[in-house]
């Protein structure tokens, strides 16, 4: 890969006439920050990507300044990554080839909130924001990430799976979620193009390789009041079974299940005077109307009740939202530097394929638990609740960093016995195994035909000018 070039001095200087100079960023410590995301939970990604820095950066807080912006780069050949606020953890936002990084956080405004439970908004619109407003109004995101008060919707949309929300309403891909999306091609003249409903579903989850994203539409659930729900027992698999069972009752609208094998709940310091030593925990989020039925049913099991806590509005901690999906790397990390994670779904017989793990790999993987809804009912996209059948579990299982070889074989091992695997540890698209790779490298193609979105990140694709 070449070195990386500065801007040119014409090109600085129409940058500087299109944002200002306050938003032309050439260098010092936030032309770095506004180069990084969160790949550092990847010891892997920070030895590929520590050094990566972008040019220049550049602020902008208008559909006008971007289209300028992106025509300017276009014109020289440079490479062009949008970025949010910058929680992804693969590198989305991190810059291979230099070139100039777009921060689209100004361009942040919740254009509209229908009646019917449809948001509007501009991709740097935070969601912490938009599902206070939701939530004023009678509605709440069908799907969060655990770094929702932060996070950029069109983060979110670009470099997110799923998270909160989705063992009811699945994932953003799940069909009804993403109502439509509307996105700036990379061309000498760049095009606005608005899909909607399927036809969505090449531009999400693409690092914003395949277009920029302006605007997105996404369907609402209707606001429930929440109770948040921890639960103990020194016996994996009862808990297992009684977590499991509580996922698939459809009496209970729930917005979060996880579970957590011992010692993980230690590392969630805030929490930890509520959990007993040696003792797996399980976290329900769950409408209030339903939170005693679903104690009683605990009790009935021998699992222990430890803490309740109603969701406040606005929320306040302490927030169980705070410990779960890759939160919980986050604080194992923060126990211990040398933890990091994998990615996994399993199968309709995710006990054996636990046990087998456990017993190719004694006392090196730390087992937690995430339950999600994969499948909707066809035609429930625009109104109801779509009810996930079947719903499956995956997690992001803990492991000391030990090598990169070890942490292929871990992986390898897990793909031989049925697990479904995404590489964190790579910052490309395929690493996740994309089913819709195909469809991405098409739009690709018809919107930035020279490759200069986010280069690198789409391997397999045939145009990649920087390699």
């Amino acid at each position: 890969m070449p070195p990386i070039a500065p801007l040119s001095p014409a090109l600085a200087r129409r940058l500087q006439e299109i944002v200002g100079p306050d938003n032309l960023i050439e260098n010092g410590d936030s032309l770095v920050s506004l180069s990084r995301d969160f790949y550092w939970y990847s010891p892997v990604l920070r030895r590929q990507l520590d050094e990566k820095v972008a040019a220049a950066a550049v602020r902008v807080s208008t559909l006008e300044e971007l289209q300028r912006t992106v025509a300017a780069c276009w014109r020289e050949k440079v490479p062009i990554v949008a970025r949010g606020s910058g929680t992804g953890n693969y590198g989305q936002a991190v810059p291979l080839c230099g070139g100039v990084v777009i921060d689209m956080s100004r361009f942040d405004r919740i254009l509209s909130l229908s009646s019917d439970g449809v948001v509007r908004a501009q991709p740097g619109a935070r969601m912490g924001t938009i599902e206070a407003e939701a939530r004023k109004a009678g509605w709440e995101f069908r799907c969060l990430p655990s770094t929702w008060v932060k996070s950029t919707l069109g983060g979110f949309i670009c470099g997110g799976f799923g998270g909160i929300g989705s063992i009811t309403w699945g994932p953003i891909a799940a069909s009804g979620n993403v109502k439509s999306v509307t996105v700036l091609s990379c061309e000498e003249n760049p095009r606005l193009l608005r899909f909607e409903e399927g036809d969505c579903r090449p531009a999400l989850h693409a690092y914003g390789t395949t277009g920029i994203l302006v605007e997105i539409e996404m369907r609402l659930a209707p606001r429930s009041d929440y109770a948040q729900l921890a639960f103990s027992s020194p016996r994996w698999d009862a808990l297992l079974d009684w977590t499991d069972d509580t996922a698939r009752n459809p009496a209970w609208h729930k917005r979060l299940v996880s579970q957590f094998e011992w010692p993980v709940p230690r590392f969630f310091k805030p929490l930890s005077r509520f959990f007993r030593e040696d003792a797996h925990v399980t976290f329900v989020l769950v409408e209030e109307a339903s939170a005693d039925a679903v104690i009683a049913s605990a009790v009935e099991a021998g699992i222990e009740e430890v803490f309740r806590s109603g969701l406040a509005d606005p929320a306040k901690a302490p927030l169980l939202t705070d410990y779960t999906w890759n939160h919980t790397t986050l604080w194992a990390m923060k126990a211990d530097p040398a933890y990091t994670y994998l990615q996994c779904g399993y199968g309709p017989d995710f006990r054996g394929q636990i046990e087998s793990l456990r017993r190719r790999f004694p006392r090196e993987i730390l087992i937690n638990l995430d339950w999600i809804a994969h499948q909707v009912k066809p035609g429930s996209e625009a109104s109801g609740r779509i009810v996930g059948d079947p719903i499956r579990v995956g997690g992001l299982p803990l492991v000391p960093f030990i090598s990169e070889p070890r942490l292929v074989e871990i992986m390898d091992y897990a793909a031989s016995i049925g697990i479904r695997v995404g590489n964190p540890h790579v910052f490309t698209l395929e690493g996740g195994g994309d089913p819709d790779l195909p469809a991405k490298s098409r739009l690709k193609a018809d919107l930035d035909p020279t490759g200069l979105l986010n280069p690198g990140k789409m391997a397999t694709h045939p145009v990649n000018p920087f390699r």
